[in-house]
């Protein structure tokens, strides 16, 4: 006896699914319409969530290089470089066993900088050095951000990744 999947029809393939998909979004569209201007002012607002800093591109992620299960250790720190037209930050994170990553960053060109690691609502500021060196420890693991104040110019905020 063929699976039904608890709809009492046999096969239902995937045409079926997206023609029931498209019904059911005209049936929102018609009963339940978005307000008018609504996509307009979400894409408005999205744009704005950074207006104080500048987005530093993620340019370099190591995990994206690792090769294959058994050739390189399972402890290997993950690198990242995030980029600006005039400042990089390069980011370390180390394992600590099963808490968070210990993540030591240095600002190029080297500067002394306020650092703010950004995580689950939480601010955990830290300065860097003359050499623009700086290590912070998450709280948890999970996605984490860093923003930057160097001395002069805006602002800079890296995208979310995960410590």
């Amino acid at each position: 006896m063929p699976d039904t999947g608890g709809t009492g029809r046999a096969g239902t393939d995937d045409a079926e699914l997206a023609a029931l998909e498209q019904e059911l979004r005209m049936a929102a569209g018609l009963l339940d319409p978005v307000p008018p201007g609504l996509v307009e002012q979400a894409v408005a607002g999205f744009t704005w969530r950074t207006v104080d800093a500048e987005l530093a591109e993620l340019v370099y992620d190591s995990a994206a290089d690792r090769e294959p299960a058994g050739v390189r250790g399972g402890d290997q720190p993950r690198l990242l470089t995030f980029r600006t037209d005039r400042l990089s930050i390069e980011v370390e994170l180390a394992g600590a066993g099963d808490g968070p990553a210990e993540l030591v960053g240095q600002l190029i060109p080297a500067q002394p900088a306020e650092v703010e690691l950004q995580q689950a609502g939480q601010q955990l500021p830290v300065s860097t050095d003359q050499l623009g060196r700086f290590t912070v420890t998450p709280p948890a693991s999970g996605p984490l951000r860093l923003h930057c104040r160097p001395p002069a110019g805006r602002p800079v905020v890296t995208d979310w990744f995960t410590g």
